[in-house]
């Protein structure tokens, strides 16, 4: 990346940033202001800007600093740029200028506003701009930095072999490669949604040829029989597959631990059953216990007249015939069942998040369910094969 400082007029510095590499991750930029022997520093994520990543191509950088409260006299400033490759900060580059202030500015709240703007797209259409609402940012980045950052406090394990059972699309897969570069990183997944990931990856302004390592495979397989050796594995994931095996996923966990190598370490984020995402109906009801509070064939009835409120899933929409196959299938996993499934496996649990609803107003219908597997809604953990 290199920075070039084209003007400094009206307390506004623009600079041209230019990238030659395909893309970079985890963009920052630093203005210091020096003046008087102390110097200020402000970054660019401080005002919102999460920069995930910024493909080859020119860029406009604006620093407006016209409501900072500057006196009188000659500052200089200093632009850095920065990414961060594989849990590395990297220096990219370092410019410098001085300006001249000549009225002293006063103002009761003072502030730095910052603005990225590319020559040959619109910056808004990129999914870190868009932000949690955008659902391959939700993926690429997201579920990536979870698993990555939170879950595995970046491991080691990361940079051998990995098995993602469940992969979906493989975007969560991609962006987990292309930030630990493993020795190995297989998904399967028997519906086959990867095929389109090429086109996910044009369609959100990422190289195409981002995908194609020899290294990240993606096959089309079942959890119920995984095609590998036994210990083959340092890392296997499963983020939000396991409630989807049909028939079950207790054989899925027993061939998770057939390829996961002794000290490897299983990433697990299932859907419960009986928390308010638990029935994977929410694009049709709103009560999010629905499923717990009338009759089966009553629900059916309902879906099936049901307008659905879908959500974007990287323009991939399904009829509620869909729908009601895949709630059919659902497994009633809880913390609890999960947790003593895999003790009993063999497994220890090493990180664990979970998150849990403000408040869970009972019904009659909703007594028989414990508070717990109704409150908590969401489980991320590792475990580790003892």
């Amino acid at each position: 990346m290199k920075l070039t400082i084209q003007s400094t007029q009206n307390n506004i510095l623009t600079c041209l940033v230019e990238i030659v590499s395909p893309i970079i991750y985890d963009v920052d930029f630093q203005l210091d202001l020096s003046f008087e022997n102390q110097t200020y520093s402000f970054h660019i994520r401080q005002k919102g800007w999460d920069i995930a990543w910024l493909n080859a191509g020119r860029y406009n950088l604006t620093i407006n600093f016209t409501e900072m409260n500057l006196k009188q006299g000659n500052y200089q400033l200093r632009v850095i740029a920065m990414d961060n490759a594989n849990n590395s900060p990297r220096l990219q580059d370092v410019c410098t200028t001085n300006i001249v202030i000549k009225d002293a500015y006063k103002v009761l709240t003072p502030s730095i506003h910052w603005d990225l703007q590319a020559h040959d797209f619109d910056i808004n259409t990129m999914g870190w701009k868009k932000g949690h609402e955008d659902w391959f940012y939700r993926h690429f980045v997201h579920a990536m930095r979870v698993i990555k950052d939170l879950m595995f406090n970046n491991s080691e394990k990361l940079s051998g072999k990995v098995l993602d059972v469940g992969c979906g699309d493989g975007i969560t897969d991609l962006g987990l490669y292309l930030h630990t570069k493993p020795e190995l990183l297989v998904g399967i997944d028997p519906f086959e949604g990867y095929k389109n990931l090429q086109k996910y990856c044009h369609e959100n302004n990422l190289p195409v040829d981002l995908s194609q390592y020899d290294n990240l495979q993606f096959n089309n397989a079942s959890g119920n029989k995984i095609p590998f050796d036994d210990d083959y594995f340092d890392v296997v994931l499963s983020w939000g597959s396991l409630e989807h095996i049909a028939g079950g996923h207790q054989n899925t966990l027993k061939e998770i631990t057939r390829v996961l190598k002794k000290g490897g370490i299983l990433f697990a984020h299932p859907g419960l059953f009986y928390g308010i995402k638990g029935n994977h109906l929410s694009e049709f009801f709103d009560d999010p216990f629905i499923h717990l509070k009338i009759p089966e064939h009553e629900l059916h009835k309902r879906l099936m007249q049901s307008e659905p409120r879908y959500i974007d899933r990287s323009g991939q929409f399904y009829p509620p015939e869909d729908y009601w196959k895949w709630y059919k299938e659902l497994n009633p996993i809880t913390v609890e069942s999960l947790e003593q499934e895999l003790r009993t496996l063999g497994y220890e649990p090493w990180r664990v998040a979970l998150r849990s609803t403000n408040v869970i107003e009972y019904t009659d219908e909703m007594q028989k369910y414990s508070i717990n597997d109704l409150a908590v809604h969401e489980m991320y953990a590792t475990f580790i094969l003892k």
